[in-house]
């Protein structure tokens, strides 16, 4: 018997039906009955992560909480957050759960450690950044961090802003406004391979806006595609190995 799986989403909308899309593309289900029986929850009250981070809005925390407690009253037994900012509220939910949390900073510092990588690109929000978000999680695991400049910093959140729209609207510095999750997409890309990269040995696409532009098989710093990892597709792999049978399906 399978565990019902709690998401948090909404955070952003398209984010968050992008990571359910990918948990149903890779589950080894060869019918229906087989999926992952999934409890998903988008609330567009939820405060603002950001504002709060940046001193100028309230907690998100007792809202999160809510929504996680909703997911277990309906049959959640595991929770997931497809979200790296809110990911560093996660320790005060998890104080006011009875069923577990996957952490989404665990599992990509442990696929990382996994690879042949070591020197990792962050690719996220601002307050991911600014806090340093993987800084602890990857020392422990032998890793190193690298963040952008600040205006690749700034360019980034734009692009993740314009996902969130669900617009695919952005104006860069140039004073162009491009029109497109594509052009969306290549510019995140070169982004990634700007001159702040130049010493990394793979890119992390952390916030989960980004997987949603950048197509999977993408080849970034002339290195495989296994060099691009991304926050989405590793949270999906974790609760698929979580949640199916060992045996399989």
């Amino acid at each position: 018997m399978m565990k019902t799986l709690g998401v948090i989403a909404g955070l952003g909308p398209l984010a968050g039906a992008h990571f359910y899309r990918r948990l149903i593309e890779m589950s080894p289900a060869a019918m229906d009955s087989e999926h992952i029986p999934i409890i998903l929850m988008a609330d567009p009250t939820v405060p603002s992560r950001i504002e709060h981070l940046s001193g100028t809005g309230e907690s998100p925390v007792p809202k999160l909480v809510e929504i996680a407690q909703k997911l277990v009253r309906a049959g959640a037994e595991l929770i997931a957050i497809p979200s790296t900012t809110t990911s560093i509220y996660q320790e005060q939910i998890a104080q006011q759960m009875s069923v577990p949390m996957i952490s989404l900073i665990e599992e990509v510092t442990a696929a990382i450690v996994k690879s042949q990588y070591r020197k990792i690109g962050i690719m996220g929000t601002t307050p991911t950044r600014t806090f340093r978000v993987y800084e602890a999680s990857f020392r422990k695991a032998g890793l190193e961090a690298v963040y952008p400049d600040e205006e690749t910093q700034l360019e980034i959140t734009e692009i993740i802003s314009a996902v969130k729209e669900a617009s695919a609207r952005y104006s860069a510095f140039d004073g162009r406004v491009h029109i497109g999750i594509e052009t969306l997409g290549e510019r995140a890309i070169q982004l990634a391979q700007g001159p702040w990269s130049r010493d990394v040995d793979g890119i992390l696409l952390a916030c989960t806006e980004l997987p949603v532009i950048v197509p999977s098989e993408v080849s970034i710093l002339s290195r495989p595609p296994e060099a691009l990892f991304r926050s989405t597709d590793i949270l999906a792999a974790a609760i698929i190995r979580d949640v199916y049978p060992k045996g399989g399906v």
